[in-house]
């Protein structure tokens, strides 16, 4: 039997920088593209900003925190901001599915 390798749920929150330069404010479409594909490959499950743009959440599927820090490793604003890490015991998220079509 094939099993496929266990996933484990993580909870990161990225602090930024309490003044965005001319550098960094460069590297967000890059950090932005970053994030989209790991959302289509399902590595990042949920990615938030808060309004005053200095905290990130994001919620990422990894074997362990050693992916975790190899896949932040990654991310264009990553030598620019403070991480925590937390491994998560569960993740829940409400079924989003498609609206019913009314064919009227």
């Amino acid at each position: 039997m094939n099993s496929l390798p266990s996933l484990n749920s993580f909870q990161i929150h990225i602090t930024l920088p309490d003044f965005f330069s001319r550098r960094f404010a460069a590297l967000i479409p890059q950090q932005r593209e970053r994030v989209n594909q790991l959302l289509e490959e399902r590595v990042i499950l949920n990615y938030a900003l808060d309004m005053e743009r200095s905290h990130l959440w994001v919620t990422m599927q990894a074997k362990d925190q050693e992916a975790i820090m190899d896949i932040l490793a990654t991310f264009p604003i990553i030598k620019d901001v403070k991480v925590e890490i937390f491994e998560l015991a569960f993740f829940d998220t409400a079924h989003m599915g498609l609206p019913e079509l009314n064919m009227n």
